[in-house]
This record gives structure tokens, C-alpha cells and sequence, in this order.
């Protein structure tokens, strides 16, 4: 397949390229830096700016699916106004401007979403037949959009899959931030610990990512995250444990509060999440549905 995939160059982008390329698909990227993305990919990439620029054509000469993996890094700095605009922006703007671009060749639009969509607070386990309240918190109002801009594809007769990502565990996003101080001894839980941390091997997301850009079962809004998730406290220790180093220190909330503002949500939200459809509408299999298998595997890859 044709398959054209912004936001390449970023830590779930560039498993994705390879995986797609092993399976003998054709890729074309959109870069803000098209020479710097097709040296480190080994694809085809084109310029394109978001906010000032269309989608440049010949990127979406002869499209059959397009993953759209944009968006500013949340966990980067505090909520400013400008940021949160920003954030914001890249997600919806981008989202939008392809929608109107789409080829007619065009069958299928994947686009990222985040676990964030749900209210993030207590114990209550949800799946996608949550239905999405009037009032949002800043997160929620991201995602919400974020997919509906996306399903805005399906006026074209093209198949639209949103992808709601939790925290990916691989060589980038939060456990690279993290690993430092873990293999200095000096890691451990964030507020009470008691918050529940959705996560998933960087591998299955990829495979649900190249699933659902060949599967025409695959439709609407579905859960990326492992089958068992864990609370905050359980992966500090497990974590610790797969490095062979101690993991007692916590952060109080009140800090985390004071040092990243609103961005501390990231750290402190719980958000208790089941792949209900993964699992009982596509059979999904995943290749790490604990926590302990998934670590391990890093490791062995990228800690030694």
C-alpha cells in the first residue's frame, strides 16, 4: 500500500516506518525538515508547515492511507497559554488541513489519540463506550477534537481509526525521560503512587498501528494500552527491579504541582483503561500484556 505518515521522525514514527517497511509498504513522509527526515528514515519526505502551508500535493500523489502521528510533545515544559495554543494546534489544524487534502484514492485515515480523552481521576475502568461529557478538562477538549477533525474523513466514504495511545514503553517518551534517575537509584513514585498508569510495549502499538491500517474491521476510536495496567507505585518497583537498582524515592504531588503547573496532570491523573475492542471485537494478541515481560524486553534492547 501507498501509505503517506506525518509526525515520522518521532519515537512511535520511526517503529512504525520500519515495521511498515519490512512489510513491503510503500512510505512517503511530511517533515518540517523533509532532508533531515528522509536521511534518518530511508523514505521519500516533503516540506510541510502546518500552519502556513497546505499539504504539499505530491506527498499525497496515489495515497491509500494516511497515519497522522502530529502533535506537539505534552510532557515538554509548562502549560503556558502559547503552549497549551500550540499543542493544540498541531493537533487540530494539522488533522484538519489533511481531511481537506485527502485524495480520492484515499481508503483509510489513522490518527493518533491519547487516553486522555477519559476524566483521568479515581478507579473506575473505562473502554470506549465512554461517552464523552459536555465539560472538558484541557486534555480531554485535545482529544476530543483531535478525533473529531479525524472523522470528518468518513464524509469521503474513506474508514477512520483514532488511535488512544497510553504511556508507550520504549527507547523515548516517558522512560527515556525517567531512566536516568532510576539507574542512579533515585527513582520511585509520583504522589501517592495509588494512580493508575496505562501503558504499552512501543512493539503492539506498532502492530495496532499497521493492523489497523490494513484491516477494514478497524474503525472509530480504540484503546492502545496493555490489558493490565498497573498503578503508578507497581511500575516504579518494577522498573526498579528490571534495572537492579532501588526505586524508594517519590515526588510529592505538591511539588510536581509547583514545578510544572498544569503539566503535572501528566504525572498524577489515574486513568484506568480496558482495550475492550482490541480484544473482543479484532482479537488482538499482544505480544506483552505484563508489565514485567515487557521490561525485560527493553532491557535486554536498550538499558545495557
Amino acid at each position: 500500500m501507498n501509505i503517506l505518515i506525518t509526525g515520522a521522525t518521532g519515537f512511535i514514527g520511526r517503529h512504525l516506518v520500519q515495521r511498515l517497511q519490512k512489510n513491503h509498504h510503500t512510505i512517503k513522509v511530511v517533515s518540517r525538515n523533509a532532508a533531515r527526515a528522509s536521511q534518518v528514515l530511508g523514505v521519500a519526505a516533503f516540506d510541510w508547515d502546518y500552519a502556513t502551508q497546505d499539504v504539499p500535493a505530491e506527498a499525497l500523489h496515489d495515497c491509500e492511507v494516511i497515519i497522522n502521528l502530529m502533535g506537539e510533545n505534552l510532557g515538554e515544559g509548562r502549560w503556558t497559554n502559547a503552549r497549551k495554543h500550540e499543542m493544540y494546534a498541531s493537533r487540530i489544524l494539522s488533522t484538519r488541513k489533511l481531511v481537506a487534502a485527502a485524495p480520492s484514492t484515499l481508503q483509510a485515515f489513522i490518527c493518533a489519540s491519547a487516553i486522555g480523552i477519559y476524566p483521568g481521576k479515581g478507579d473506575d475502568l473505562y473502554d470506549e463506550s465512554y461517552q464523552v461529557p459536555d465539560h472538558l478538562s484541557f486534555m480531554q477538549t485535545i482529544c476530543h477534537d483531535w478525533e473529531q477533525e479525524a472523522a470528518r474523513i468518513e464524509r469521503s466514504g474513506a474508514r477512520r481509526v483514532s488511535i488512544r495511545t497510553g504511556v508507550v514503553l520504549g527507547d523515548g517518551g516517558m522512560l527515556k525521560k525517567i531512566l536516568p534517575v532510576f539507574k542512579l537509584g533515585l527513582g520511585g513514585s509520583v504522589g501517592d503512587g495509588l494512580q493508575w498508569l496505562p501503558w504499552i510495549h512501543i512493539d503492539d502499538l506498532v502492530s495496532v498501528y499497521a493492523e489497523a491500517a490494513q484491516n477494514t474491521h478497524f474503525r472509530g476510536s480504540i484503546n492502545a494500552v496493555s490489558p493490565n495496567p498497573v498503578r503508578y507505585s507497581q511500575f516504579a518497583a518494577a522498573l526498579g527491579k528490571a534495572l537492579n537498582r532501588p526505586a524508594f524515592f517519590s515526588v510529592p504531588a505538591l511539588i510536581l504541582k509547583l514545578t510544572l503547573g498544569e503539566a503535572a496532570a501528566l504525572a498524577l491523573n489515574s486513568y484506568r483503561i480496558a482495550p475492550s475492542r482490541l480484544l473482543e471485537e479484532f482479537g488482538f494478541k499482544f505480544k506483552f500484556d505484563h508489565l514485567t515481560t515487557a521490561l525485560d524486553d527493553l532491557f535486554a534492547k536498550t538499558a545495557h
